[in-house]
């Protein structure tokens, strides 16, 4: 399979830093000239404290954005003794909830809609399963922390095998099967933890299983079915992508698992998402009227990942939007 049209120009005009970035050690370009001006870039942006400005609000840190930021400067080559990184883990050292969690900056406004899978007073398991990966990757996966975050994430499996991406309180409803997202991401971390025959990556893993099925035959059939209301949506790069990777620096451990070109299913979403590119190169997300560079990188990335899309090709799609554009 082949893309239509080169995302890049989209990703690299209008992408944000991190953005750019993740895209470059994708494609193994993380030596690259142009990785060197933005990682500069992405440094410069750092608080006094450690921290990353939030993508909410400028003027305040975000959670989500100094763990994800910290784990890209990592893969571009920084310490974790160094002091841009050595800084950001000592303050998401400090500010774990007490039941071990990590939830949001709690002085941040955050929107309805993000409010289903974002809180500033709750722990917010995705973001704790990101925190997780940091801590474990600058040595401090066994310390007190790290351990007590692990715990919190087993405890909010459901019934089904699912996780909530932010758990109830306890006077409202039991969540339903919970978020594929969040639930990709957690088990398959708790799997890289505790290995394939851990009771509850097994239970994750056949939720999984079931929710890759109710997606590709979506894909295949170009809709989805509301379930409140039996109305039909569109299949969107949103769907196509976030059960093979949650997030644009989220490691590949599903699509390692074989979720990849050879798995009938993941063939049937990549040819969806492939199909839904719009025409300035990019993909829009369900809830926006413009594609996103975001989405426009995820699903790049996806689709070369899985080897749906050659990677060389990918590649040299980047390459010959940087040399035209940047010099």
């Amino acid at each position: 399979m082949k893309l239509k049209l080169n995302p890049f120009p989209l990703i690299f005009e209008q992408g944000d830093t991190a953005t750019k970035l993740w895209c470059l050690e994708c494609l193994g370009l993380a030596d690259s000239r142009w990785a060197h001006e933005w990682l500069l870039e992405l440094i410069r942006a750092q608080r006094a404290d450690g921290t990353f400005p939030s993508a909410l609000d400028a003027r305040q840190w975000g959670m989500r954005e100094t763990v994800r930021n910290t784990l890209l400067l990592l893969v571009m080559g920084l310490s974790a003794e160094g002091a841009n990184v050595a800084a950001a883990v000592r303050f998401v050292l400090e500010h774990p909830l007490a039941e071990g969690g990590w939830c949001e900056n709690p002085g941040l406004d955050i929107p309805p809609f993000q409010q289903t899978f974002l809180s500033g007073r709750r722990g917010v398991t995705w973001l704790t399963a990101d925190a997780v990966e940091l801590l474990r990757q600058v040595g401090l996966g066994e310390g007190e922390v790290c351990q007590a975050a692990i715990s919190w994430l087993r405890a909010q499996q459901n019934a089904w095998g699912g996780w909530p991406s932010v758990p109830p309180d306890e006077d409202e409803e039991l969540p339903n099967r919970g978020d594929p997202d969040a639930m990709a991401q957690v088990t398959f971390l708790l799997g890289a933890l505790f290995g394939v025959d851990d009771p509850q990556y097994r239970r994750g893993r056949e939720l999984y299983e079931d929710f890759l099925n109710e997606t590709a035959a979506d894909a295949e059939r170009g809709y989805r079915i509301r379930e409140s209301d039996g109305s039909r949506e569109d299949v969107e790069v949103y769907g196509l992508t976030h059960l093979l990777l949650s997030w644009l620096g989220d490691r590949p451990r599903r699509i390692h698992a074989g979720y990849d070109v050879h798995d009938r299913r993941v063939q049937s979403l990549m040819k969806a998402l492939l199909a839904c590119q719009a025409d300035d190169g990019g993909w829009r997300p369900f809830w926006s009227d413009e594609s996103s560079p975001l989405y426009a990188a995820l699903a790049a990335k996806t689709l070369g990942l899985t080897g749906v899309v050659p990677m060389q090709d990918v590649r040299d799609m980047a390459l010959g939007v940087l040399s035209g554009s940047i010099g």
